[in-house]
């Protein structure tokens, strides 16, 4: 297996490996819980992505881009229930549950 991607911490692993998964690719997280020796342990280690499918690579190289910049092209967008404005991150309205249009 080949690493994909170099996470931040633990959290920013299982959100790039979900984002990963939503578009078809899979991915396992190595050292996830090496974190909690950060300081005790010699080395410092950070969380990885592998890669199953190495033919899925580039194409995952291209999506941690975009999961990098954060949600490309998504428009803060108007609650069709309650008119509240949200946020382009979410995809459901925070006051009444909302789904986007």
């Amino acid at each position: 297996m080949r690493t994909l991607y170099l996470a931040a911490n633990p959290v920013d692993a299982r959100l790039a490996a979900d984002f990963l998964a939503g578009h078809g690719i899979a991915v396992h997280i190595f050292d996830e819980f090496a974190w909690g020796g950060r300081g005790d342990l010699p080395v410092n280690q950070f969380p990885r992505l592998m890669i199953e499918d190495e033919s899925q690579y580039e194409r995952g190289r291209a999506l941690l881009k975009q999961y990098e910049r954060g949600v490309p092209g998504a428009p803060p967008w108007t609650c069709p229930n309650c008119a509240e404005g949200v946020d382009r991150g979410f995809d459901l309205c925070w006051n009444c549950g909302g789904e986007r249009p």
